[in-house]
């Protein structure tokens, strides 16, 4: 059982990376404005630099270091310089296609996610966040040697800062990004260490040349709808949808999609900065950890396991014939409450 972040949360990590552009604003506070120029920056901005994203748990932090071609719009190479199971790694985005090449196999996956180049999306993103989050501007760094403005994204339900971003103060491009627990801890952090803006990159860095490749099999999204009624019916099993979600929340679509014979539903719950996934199969097949080790974990007599990486989350569980994937930017007790409601 896979699972994927999705929101204006990816949307504003991918905005480090390159992402979709956003309609010009109008009649909007400050906040706001820098908010929207920031999700738009990718699409017209060129640059070549290095980006280092550090991510904390409970017990560790975990460092990712990689070098980034953008040319705008829409064509981004990251080449993995650290950790080193990843060293010399690659990835190619063209749009809503990813192609991830793994050197040390000589494999290539490739997904696609139409959210990723729907620029409906991204608006309902925004207007989801603008309704739950207070932007409040203030002042910046210098990053990367550039100046910035910094971006305060606060809850307006619980009063938490969830997210500070700092954009360049010309591009808008966001250099840094801060993502914070419940408790108000540093849960990821991500920055330039160096930035260099050119549209003069070779086109040649973002072939998606596969040869000596062997093709691996990825996830192709289904464009996220919200005829629940609909997905339902496409799931082919009865599915059970929680009850008890955090102020903010609500479905903002969700998909049906068979990865290695498995058919899964998955419903995916937002407040527009914050996501959270529910994935749910009848065919016994457990989540898919990754290179992660999972920790073993009960409530209400439910054996359960469960993954903090960063601000993100991971719950899994079975019951009553299906299983439960729930993964999100929320605390682990906040998921536990979740999953209680999932099947009461």
């Amino acid at each position: 059982m896979p699972f994927a972040k999705s929101g204006l949360a990816a949307a504003l990590g991918a905005a480090l990376l390159g992402s979709v552009a956003a309609q010009p604003a109008w009649a909007e506070d400050p906040g706001s404005v820098l908010l929207r120029q920031g999700m738009a920056a990718p699409h017209t901005v060129s640059y070549v630099g290095q980006l280092e994203t550090v991510r904390f748990s409970s017990n560790r932090a975990n460092a990712t270091i990689v070098r980034i071609w953008h040319l705008a719009p829409s064509m981004t190479r990251r080449w993995y310089l650290a950790p080193e199971g990843l060293y010399n790694d690659y990835t190619i985005t063209r749009g809503s296609a990813n192609y991830q090449f793994d050197t040390k196999r000589s494999e290539v996956r490739v997904s696609r996610n139409p959210v990723l180049d729907d620029q409906v999306a991204a608006e309902d993103s925004l207007s989801r966040v603008l309704a739950n989050y207070r932007a409040i501007v203030a002042p910046g760094d210098i990053i990367a040697g550039r100046k910035t403005t910094s971006l305060v994204l606060v809850n307006k339900h619980t009063g938490e800062r969830v997210m500070r971003l700092w954009l360049d103060s010309q591009t808008h491009l966001v250099l840094k990004k801060e993502e914070y627990h419940g408790n108000g801890a540093v849960a990821s952090e991500t920055r330039f260490e160096e930035l260099r803006y050119t549209s003069v990159i070779p086109t040649a860095l973002f072939s998606t040349d596969a040869s000596g490749f062997a093709q691996v099999a990825g996830r192709d999204y289904a464009t996220p709808t919200a005829d629940v009624d609909r997905i339902i019916h496409e799931a082919g099993f009865t599915p059970i949808k929680p009850t008890n979600l955090p102020r903010g929340f609500a479905l903002a679509g969700g998909d049906v999609t068979t990865v290695n014979g498995v058919r899964t539903l998955h419903l995916t719950y937002s407040d527009g900065l914050r996501t959270l996934s529910l994935f749910e199969n009848a065919s016994g097949a457990a989540a898919d950890f990754g290179a992660l080790h999972p920790q073993p974990i009960q409530f209400e007599g439910h054996d359960a396991e469960y993954i903090e990486d960063g601000p993100t989350t991971l719950l899994t569980w079975k019951e009553r014939g299906l299983s439960f994937a729930l993964v999100g930017d929320l605390l682990r007790s906040e998921l536990i409450e979740i999953a209680k409601s999932v099947v009461p």
